[in-house]
């Protein structure tokens, strides 16, 4: 009998286990609230690798910094002028995440090819229930910064590019753990749903209020 209690408090500390400290949380916010208005040249999207513009040894510095939770470090980094290599760095930092953006139970209210009659609106709206009846005040939080900073990327794009399509197509692997099945069948779909994630999740998960305040 002990030791099953002795398991059972355990799988209770793991589950309670937050996908990211307070302090890197707001290592997060301090890169987001820089980067909210920025346009990198060539219109470049925020959060990507590899177009070799980046410093790669400051990017994986601020990297560490925000796996440390290294606040201070972060800001001195930004207002030095290393915007670029922090946008580099928050999107490594995603990818290296060991829990998934948005739970596999709540993921699949999207994946689930059953919901296809039901509108992209609704299917967005359910897995933002989801996330707020779920999920800890941080990561709530966490995701919704994640959300502000692509729609008010998205919004500041030109209206006669397709750059309103690539920063989700890009992006949508990091919050659906999307298999081979889903992007031959299922992902203009899935993505569909993800726009609309997009657009309601930075009000849903932070609040106006909220929202105001970082993006003022």
């Amino acid at each position: 009998m002990g030791n099953l209690l002795s398991g059972f408090k355990q799988c209770l500390r793991c589950s309670e286990k937050d996908i990211l400290t307070e302090n890197s949380l707001e290592a997060v916010r301090e890169i987001i609230t820089v980067l909210r208005n920025v346009r990198f040249p060539g219109n470049r999207w925020l959060l990507q690798v590899g177009d070799g513009l980046a410093h790669q040894g400051i990017v994986n510095e601020i990297v560490v910094c925000i796996e440390n939770g290294s606040v201070r470090t972060v800001r001195n980094m930004l207002d030095a002028g290393w915007r670029l290599e922090a946008s580099h760095a928050l999107y490594v930092y995603l990818t290296r995440l060991k829990k998934s953006l948005i739970p596999e139970h709540i993921q699949s209210l999207a994946l689930d090819n059953d919901n296809g009659n039901i509108s992209p609106e609704v299917v967005a709206g359910d897995i933002l229930g989801l996330i707020q009846d779920n999920l800890t005040s941080r990561h709530k939080t966490f995701l919704g910064l994640l959300l502000q900073l692509m729609d008010n990327n998205i919004k500041l794009s030109p209206a006669d590019e397709l750059r309103g399509r690539t920063l989700p197509v890009s992006m949508l692997p990091l919050f659906f753990n999307i298999e081979n099945y889903h992007f031959m069948h299922e992902w203009r779909r899935i993505l569909a749903i993800f726009v609309e994630l997009i657009k309601q999740g930075p009000v849903a998960l932070l609040g106006r209020e909220n929202r105001s305040e970082l993006f003022m």
